[in-house]
């Protein structure tokens, strides 16, 4: 059983900062979002009208940044880490998570 995921409250700005890089660069592999998006069709529970697709995912988490960007009085830490990890755990598989918190890792050293 994997483990379960998670994303400390004091770091969601480098989490968001990691999964904007890895959605939106067009060089990135970590996370696929088509992929996911054609096993959550296939799956059928909560498909939207027109089905889920990359672009879904992508404003999804664009809706969260520009959120908690101009709203942060709204959104406590706690509440930001939540959105981000309900975010991830729909729309990232077991292998890009693994890639992701690679990537979480190498911006904590670069930082320190």
């Amino acid at each position: 059983m994997p483990r379960s995921r998670e994303i400390p409250a004091e770091e969601c700005q480098v989490w968001l900062g990691v999964l904007l890089d890895a959605v939106f660069d067009p060089t990135s592999k970590v996370v696929n979002l088509g992929r996911r998006a054609e096993q959550m069709n296939q799956e059928g529970e909560g498909t939207p009208k027109g089905g889920w697709s990359a672009k879904v995912g992508k404003s999804e988490l664009l809706a969260i940044a520009r959120d908690i960007t101009d709203y942060p009085e709204d959104y406590p830490s706690e509440h930001r880490a939540d959105l981000l990890l309900r975010w991830v755990n729909r729309w990232v598989t077991d292998e890009d998570w693994s890639r992701l918190k690679a990537r979480v890792r190498k911006r904590r050293q670069r930082s320190s």
